[in-house]
């Protein structure tokens, strides 16, 4: 129940003690707890994100967060944040995003104190502390320098004060490039090679909080990302020169009120600008180059990309507490405004799909046929020989400027009734309304229970039964950009099917165009989740907790091309008009399955602290989550209900924290996934539709050109049934940090109110150096095809120095 009366406090004492159980049932992560994660801004996030996905969806799904607001932020410097919540009451009306499609991370950061306090800080990484990469074939000068400092104090002697911190990374690290070119004579050649990324990024945030009056408090914050890389887009298949050069900033000012209107209403108003910027300057500006299964050269496709953001939230909240109600009730409104100069495939694209072409004999073609690689199709063209004509060449033309208001306003209410002791429920309706494309059917209810039964204190159970609708998995914005990227007018998307490659065709009955558009039933989404779960506290402070999560989506966004040829030439007779691929976004995939989710923990005992657990995702549909994805045919579905590409069917994780003897504290944090499903494809287009993402067929008996493989013999064309989309999967990834550190006392005083300490810490990621793999060749006959040939980093150590006072 809100008091009478607020007062400024300083959440940095907090130990930590609430446990992180995982699952939809959260935690928070604060004092000690929050110091055993990394310093470093990317592995911070990346730790979080893995925390998050114990609710069942991906890692990089997961929205942060920051001081109540709702939109996704940047991550404030490690040194500003007083706690972190994980996965607060996913099913609370309050939230739009189902778990499946990513976690929930609510930071919040440290307000000043009534005395001065602060910190400076650094860490450093050299070259000989870090291991290679596992597919590279030489040492690199891998090194990280990171220091800062934070300041905190009052503004006056009452009711004010202020906070502060900045932080400069130098980070000096390196792409593997890993691919199949061909050498001056035309010969297959094994392309490695170590490319340097350079980044240089500033992070800074500042926090002003007032107390207005005996029942009003107030913060002002404003926190700041300044980020410069380069050679972003290299590595794996993609070369040095299909590279590009990115600064991005991004400047957020945000406004608090807190009123305690009553002892039984409070009113919460919160206001944030949010300026991002993004500047990309290409390496070469050449047509690109894709030859399918083996690299990826040429220029960036990206081209000289500009994009301005305004990103405003608002926030209304009134909580109101009386007997044994407790009621949240609100009103979000986001506007963001953007301003792109979207070059994206201005240079244009030849791609190597590979196809049928003419037995060689030498240099000189025969009657026969045979069916080549896109590695082969591209020597071919290199050397002007029979065969050697690119499947297809691409570009867009006309007006790069892209701008766009998107408006999304939401009303939540959320009641949670004690209606016994030991039994609350909660009731909660959500409604939202968006502009662009225009949705304005989304109703969400929301219902939950939880019981202790008998009065139990030692075992909890519960239930959620929730609806989650319109929230696009791309993002309205970036939905609306693509929509308009591709009107057809503004920006004039040609495909050149047989171009003769260097001077490829731009007019002519081989020129197809190709637009987006809205289908005119579109509509928001929706998905029903419902989950039973349970809580059992054990003896000597053991703690468990399960959930089991049922998953049904339907009017799932997906995009189709509803004027595919008729006949498999891109050229021939279609539905619609002549030449034209009509890719439509359209409200009509589903989505099924379910989440088993188990853990153990305990916080409790003096030397060992920590969290294991486990999760299994099976949801299958037929759009990938992916607003976008196209499948094979727009004819038939056949194949395409699969699980989605990247969402592993197990994913496990451990936080331990050991005080060892002499103040030592040693911590992990571990998170492994395994069968991460990944496509396999042909790198053709045989339907004509203007997607290269036909799959393999199985091969018929004795059919020429088939390929042996763990699914099938399997061949590109004239085969027969149709390959389930997704079959295969990556190998098992386990990714362990882990920090050992001491904190030294300087000042003596025990009652000092900030002693001044000395905190030595050695950090690691990768810590076993396990070559966790990230992409595996999925084009049937390519040199890579089922062979892994990019993966995460090796081992990376860092040693830190913190000098609080």
């Amino acid at each position: 129940m809100p008091s009478d009366s607020i007062t400024v406090t300083v959440d940095a004492g907090d130990s930590g003690t609430q446990p992180v159980l995982g699952g939809l049932n959260g935690g928070t992560l604060s004092g000690d707890q929050l110091t055993t994660l990394a310093d470093d801004p990317d592995d911070l996030q990346r730790e979080l994100q893995q925390l998050a996905a114990s609710a069942g969806g991906p890692p990089s799904g997961t929205v942060i967060s920051v001081d109540g607001f709702q939109d996704d932020s940047p991550l404030p410097p490690k040194s500003s944040i007083a706690r972190v919540e994980v996965n607060p009451d996913l099913f609370s009306s309050e939230n739009r995003q189902p778990p499946f499609e990513g976690g929930h991370i609510q930071i919040y950061t440290k307000p000043g104190a009534k005395n001065f306090h602060g910190s400076l800080f650094t860490t450093n990484s050299s070259q000989f502390m870090n291991a290679r990469d596992p597919f590279s074939d030489a040492p690199a000068a891998i090194g990280k320098q990171r220091y800062g400092f934070t300041l905190n104090g009052p503004v006056r002697k009452e009711g004010s004060n202020f906070s502060f911190a900045l932080e400069h990374r130098s980070i000096d690290d390196f792409a593997v490039v890993n691919a199949i070119t061909l050498d001056s004579a035309g010969n297959q050649t094994s392309t490695v090679a170590n490319v340097p990324l350079p980044q240089r990024l500033w992070i800074g945030s500042g926090r002003f909080d007032v107390q207005l009056g005996p029942k009003n408090i107030a913060f002002a914050s404003y926190s700041a990302n300044v980020d410069h890389l380069s050679n972003v887009g290299v590595g794996g298949t993609t070369l040095l020169e299909s590279g590009y050069d990115s600064q991005t900033y991004d400047h957020v000012l945000r406004f608090s009120d807190t009123t305690t209107i009553s002892p039984n209403l409070l009113h919460e108003g919160r206001v944030s600008v949010d300026f991002r910027g993004e500047i990309d300057v290409p390496t070469s500006t050449a047509p690109q180059i894709q030859v399918a299964g083996a690299f990826t050269g040429g220029g960036a496709n990206i081209g000289n990309q500009r994009i301005r953001q305004i990103r405003t939230e608002w926030d209304d909240d009134f909580i109101y507490t009386k007997g044994r109600h407790s009621l949240k009730a609100g009103l979000q409104f986001f506007d963001y405004v953007e301003h792109q100069t979207l070059t994206t495939n201005f240079n244009g694209t030849y791609i190597f799909g590979g196809g049928t072409a003419p037995v060689l004999n030498g240099n000189t073609p025969t009657a026969a046929t045979e069916t080549i690689s896109g590695l082969e199709q591209y020597r071919r063209a290199l050397l002007a020989l029979p065969g050697g004509t690119p499947s297809q060449y691409s570009s867009v033309s006309g007006n790069p400027q892209v701008d766009l208001t998107e408006l999304y306003s939401a009303f939540f209410f959320q009641d949670d009734m004690k209606l016994r002791s030991n039994l609350t429920l909660s009731l909660g309706l959500r409604y939202f309304v968006a502009n662009h494309p225009f949705q304005a059917d989304g109703v969400s209810p929301r219902a939950g229970v939880s019981w202790a039964p008998g009065g139990s204190k030692t075992l909890n159970l519960n239930a959620h039964l929730g609806l989650f609708s319109g929230h696009s998995p791309n993002g309205l914005a970036f939905t609306q950009a693509e929509l308009l990227r591709q009107d057809g007018t503004n920006r004039v998307t040609s495909l050149v099917y047989d171009p003769v490659y260097g001077t490829p065709a731009t007019t002519g009955s081989s020129v197809v165009q190709s637009i987006r558009t809205l289908a005119p039933n579109y509509g928001s989404n929706q998905t029903l989740m419902a989950q039973v779960g349970a809580d059992k506290t054990l003896p000597f402070g053991f703690s468990l907790s399960s959930n089991i999560i049922y998953i049904r989506g339907w009017r799932q966004e997906r995009t189709l091309n509803v004027n595919t040829p008729l006949s498999g030439s891109p050229t021939g007779p279609r539905p619609g008009a002549a030449n034209l691929d009509v890719l439509q976004l359209q409200s009509s995939a589903d989505a099924a399955g379910d989440i088993e989710f188990g853990g153990i923990g305990n916080q409790k005992l003096k030397a060992v602290q920590f969290f294991v657990g486990a999760v299994r995702i099976h949801i299958l549909s037929d759009t990938d989550d992916n607003a976008f994805l196209t499948p094979q045919s727009s004819s038939t579905n056949a194949g395409e209900y699969a699980r989605e590409t990247g969402n592993s069917l197990w994913q496990n994780f451990a936080n331990v924290t050991a005080h060892l003897p002499g103040k030592v504290v040693l911590s992990t944090n571990y998170y492994g996934n395994g069968n991460s499903p990944f496509n396999l494809t042909t790198g053709f287009d045989n339907n004509g539709d203007g997607n290269f993402n036909d799959r393999p067929q199985f091969a018929l008996p004795g059919q020429a050109g088939a390929v042996s493989t763990p699914f099938g013999t399997l061949v590109a064309t004239g085969g027969t049934g149709v390959l389930a989309r997704n079959i295969a999967s990556l190998p098992w990834s386990f990714h362990v940090d882990g920090n050992i550190q001491r904190v030294f006392n300087i000042t003596r005083d025990p009652k000092a109110d900030h002693r001044q300490t000395l905190t030595a810490n050695v950090r690691s990621s990768n810590l076993l150096n396990h070559t966790n793999v990230t992409s595996e060749g999925g084009v049937l006959g390519s040199p890579f095809f089922l062979v892994p040939y990019s993966a995460d980093n090796g081992r990376r150590i860092e040693g830190g120095l913190r000098y609080n006072f």
